[in-house]
């Protein structure tokens, strides 16, 4: 037994840094983030609030 708690004393982060990135990975696709994420996806779409134009728009006038 007491070698098995000094392995996983030794080696930790072999098992906790994979097993974080999969709680991240499961965290940002749970089905109740999709509206969030999708509102944050289309930020750069939303435009000019005072001129009523998108990014786009605004970017083609510049030149």
């Amino acid at each position: 037994m007491t070698q098995i708690v000094n392995m996983i004393g030794e080696y930790w982060h072999y098992f906790g840094i994979p097993l974080l990135f999969l709680a991240i990975v499961a965290w940002i696709y749970r089905p109740t983030a999709k509206k969030r994420y999708e509102a944050d996806g289309n930020i750069p779409f939303v435009g000019n609030i005072y001129e009523g134009k998108t990014n786009h728009e605004l970017h083609n006038d510049n030149r």
